[in-house]
């Protein structure tokens, strides 16, 4: 059944390897920065593989050699079937299976990192890494398996893959009492107009929306500290320097004897559905996967 793949040579892990890593960084360039040599090797490897399965896997986009739509497709088979030998290599050994969680840097720190340590006693079998990728890039490398699980908002999701829900994700403002002057209590429009603000400004939608906000409480948004994620913004309000608005679920973190949070109503248009994302073919490829997504579905619920 297989006897045409062992009848000529050029098929091998190690150019497989190096396929996938080409498709991983990009090009080959991406793949071996800075060293020429390993350039030619990895050309040489992909070109060898080319010959062998008789279609072009590499194109040139300007002088950039990149994988083609047969080299993507090849990846797509290689990736699942080098994981899978991985994986039972890992068994045979009674090894750990390594899985991966994509998601924000947010819900890394306050939602997945806090709970993984309850989930791993009820699977003892896996070892479990993060990583902090934007939305798109998890929905991407979901998509090509590159990413076992992943966390992103509802709206993000695309056809083909499988998803849970997981809750909502709210916000709340948090004002240092330390800021709050006698007789004024803490509101949506102060912490816009008088408290030195904290926020988190390479998120586009957010921040036009607080910019939105400010303006129907008759002010100008203007932070006083801008940063480039929410546990930056974090810091700052625990500093009891800034005032800020926050993820629920990182509010909860600080106390309420030096804090107070408010949840006017107009946050609630910040609020986002998050949903557990995968790839139907992990579940297939790796046998303990959907053992891990059961325990993923109820361990990561927001509430």
């Amino acid at each position: 059944m297989y006897d045409s793949l062992f009848a000529e040579g050029g098929l091998s892990l190690e150019r497989l390897k190096v396929l996938l890593e080409v498709y991983d960084a990009g090009s080959i360039a991406q793949a071996a920065p800075s060293d020429t040599v390993r350039q030619s090797q990895y050309s040489r490897q992909l070109r060898e593989l080319a010959e062998f399965f008789g279609c072009e896997v590499t194109q040139r986009q300007g002088k950039v050699l990149k994988l083609s739509a047969e080299g993507v497709r090849l990846s797509e088979v290689a990736r699942e079937a080098l994981r899978g030998l991985n994986d039972f290599r890992a068994d045979c050994r009674s090894e750990k299976v390594v899985f991966n969680i994509g998601a924000g840097d947010s819900l890394i720190q306050w939602l997945v990192i806090p709970r993984l340590g309850r989930m791993l006693t009820k699977v003892p079998h896996v070892r479990v890494g993060t990583l902090n990728l934007r939305t798109q890039d998890i929905v991407r490398q979901v998509t090509d398996t590159r990413v076992d699980f992943g966390l992103v908002r509802k709206n993000a999701l695309l056809p083909g893959l499988k998803s849970a829900p997981l809750g909502n994700l709210a916000y709340v403002a948090v004002v240092p009492e330390s800021l709050v002057a006698p007789g004024k209590a803490p509101t949506l429009a102060r912490l816009f107009a008088e408290y030195p603000l904290a926020m988190q400004t390479t998120e586009g939608e957010f921040s036009n929306r607080l910019r939105e906000m400010a303006q129907a409480a008759n002010t100008t948004l203007h932070p006083a500290l801008s940063c480039q994620s929410f546990p930056q913004v974090f810091a700052a309000v625990k500093s009891e320097r800034f005032a800020a608005i926050l993820p629920e679920i990182a509010a909860r973190e600080l106390p309420t004897t030096k804090f107070r949070t408010l949840a006017a109503e107009p946050l609630r248009s910040l609020q986002r559905e998050i949903i557990l994302l995968w790839n139907p073919r992990v579940i297939k490829v790796r046998p303990k996967a959907a053992a891990l997504l059961t325990h993923l579905q109820t361990v990561l619920r927001l509430s």
